[in-house]
């Protein structure tokens, strides 16, 4: 066992890891920056500035570059150093009922490589999985990757699923309840990976590049209801992973509620998606049974909404899922039935980010996944991306 460094050792390991995770903090930005203005931004000595500059260089973080062709001061022209947003990669993996999506993103969130499939809302879990792994191999092989350089990953699903990776309950797709998506996932991939319910991930993305708000709740509006949770910026899973489950409460009516609307379409099409697109157009068109149908929809989701808009107190409420293009509808509705009930009804918005919600809050999981290792990474190792990415 290494002996415990001495005191004032330990206190110099720990300043200088404090002042590396400030300039890397600076420059995670991607914008290049010359030295001066690193010690400016960082409030650090030009010389200490200096020094962990370089030292971040060394190890493989910092690519240093000359200045600008304009940039016409006097002397030798400034080096500038930006952030190797490309020194390590991560996954987000979106396993729908109708699709299955990968993003690979650099360690800046910026997308590098997609690959995405269509399956059947009826497929086997067995069938479910096996695709899944093969869009994740296609996406890793398209972008010219391999296992060793995703240094995170998170996938998103229906249904609850638990802080271990497991998917705890799920109405919507075959077998899938008690599925081990994270140890699957993570065999795959030869390291741990986050698992997270849809919702989750979507409110996350929003959070990240959609709306951008505080505290605000996702809801999912489809053949099922759903709702993802961010409170004070950070996504809200609860101890279990339950958070935001209020259609479990029967009385609500979220679990049955799609199906009461579809049954105002003519004939009772068995295609819930197609019988509610049939009812949202026909009370476009004022027909008076679609018209009371989309009313008492909109009742059902205002119920268990109201609940939650009462608990959290939300800045913005963003609706998505597959039945977002009926916003005009039900929005309106919605806030109006809020309205009559919490002291502070929230702002009402459609999702920004569609179909790429649920991957793009996955990429941002693993990102902070990649966050949480580099800033809990102890002052006496290195920081290197080799540590980073073999702390998983």
């Amino acid at each position: 066992m290494p002996k415990p460094m001495p005191g004032a050792a330990r206190d110099q390991t720990m300043l200088r890891r404090a002042n590396e995770l400030t300039v890397l903090a600076v420059l995670r930005d991607g914008t290049p920056r010359v030295m001066r203005d690193i010690a400016d931004q960082t409030g650090l000595s030009w010389r200490t500035a200096s020094v962990v500059t370089e030292s971040l260089e060394g190890h493989g973080w910092l690519a240093g570059t000359e200045a600008d062709a304009g940039d016409k001061r006097l002397g030798r022209p400034a080096r500038r150093y930006r952030f190797r947003a490309e020194a390590g990669h991560v996954a987000g993996i979106d396993i729908g009922a109708h699709a299955i999506c990968v993003y690979l993103a650099d360690l800046a969130g910026t997308i590098v490589g997609m690959h995405r499939v269509r399956v059947s809302p009826g497929e086997p879990a067995a069938d479910r999985l096996a695709a899944a792994e093969a869009t994740v191999q296609a996406a890793l092989d398209a972008a010219q990757l391999g296992n060793a350089d995703v240094w995170a990953a998170a996938v998103g699903t229906t249904g609850i699923v638990g802080l271990d990776g497991v998917v705890t309950k799920s109405a919507v797709l075959p077998g899938w309840t008690g599925v081990d998506l994270g140890g699957r996932m993570g065999a795959l991939l030869g390291r741990p990976v986050t698992v997270a319910n849809d919702s989750n991930l979507a409110v996350l993305a929003e959070h990240w590049r959609g709306h951008r708000a505080d505290t605000m709740i996702y809801l999912l509006v489809g053949v099922r209801l759903g709702t993802g949770l961010v409170i004070r910026g950070q996504l809200h899973r609860g101890a279990a992973g339950a958070a935001g489950e209020i259609g479990e409460i029967g009385e609500i009516g979220w679990s049955d509620a799609a199906q009461r609307l579809a049954a105002a379409a003519p004939g009772h099409l068995a295609d819930l998606d197609g019988a509610a697109r049939h009812v949202f157009a026909a009370a476009r068109h004022q027909d008076p049974a679609a018209v009371a149908a989309v009313d008492r929809f909109a009742t059902d989701i205002a119920r268990g909404l109201t609940a939650m808009v009462l608990t959290i107190d939300p800045d913005v409420v963003v609706l998505g899922g597959g039945f977002a293009y009926a916003a005009d509808l039900l929005m309106p509705r919605i806030d109006q039935r809020l309205g009559e009930t919490c002291p502070h009804s929230p702002r009402l918005a459609t999702s920004r980010l569609g179909d790429e919600a649920v991957g793009l809050g996955a990429v941002r999981l693993a990102l902070d996944t990649v966050e949480q290792r580099i800033t809990g990474l102890s002052s006496g190792t290195p920081l290197t991306p080799a540590a980073i990415s073999a702390s998983a």
